[in-house]
């Protein structure tokens, strides 16, 4: 059972973590070179796409580094219980602190942000992908840890 918990893993794990290294690597730049307008736009497009995907991924991912971890025993089981405690704090972080500044950046209820209010929620949810995607990134180098050892 370890080693179907562990291919789930890997791959939910390197999918989600692809996906969070795109936005920061790629979308991120252009995001911070865009004017209010354009951003909030091309931010809306982005999260069309994403937001089904990457908490479904990240989800999967989670559940599956407990199950590895459950079924192994020593390092492995440690190192995969560490990296599922990334995983909540990177769902937990997403959630509470990303979400709520996602809405109110694509909300058509707060179109009259002005441009000072949309670069500093642009500047706050950078900042916070930035810290998701390293903290994802920590967690999948984890997962791979605990799969071979």
């Amino acid at each position: 059972m370890t080693e179907t918990w562990s291919v789930v893993m890997l791959i939910s794990a390197g999918l989600f973590a692809a996906g969070v290294v795109s936005i920061a690597w790629e979308r991120a730049p252009a995001w911070r070179a865009a004017d209010p307008a354009s951003f909030r736009v091309e931010f809306a497009h982005t999260l069309r796409r994403m937001d089904r995907l990457q908490p479904a991924l990240l989800l999967v991912c989670l559940i599956s580094s407990v199950g590895f971890a459950v079924s192994a025993s020593g390092m492995a089981r440690t190192v995969a219980g560490l990296a599922a405690a990334c995983l909540v704090a990177v769902l937990v972080g997403s959630g509470a602190g990303l979400v709520p500044i996602q809405r109110r950046l694509v909300s058509i209820r707060d179109r009259g942000l002005n441009a000072a209010d949309v670069e500093r929620l642009r500047t706050r949810w950078l900042a916070g992908h930035l810290i998701r995607t390293a903290v994802a990134l920590g967690a999948f180098a984890l997962l791979v840890v605990a799969a071979v050892a």
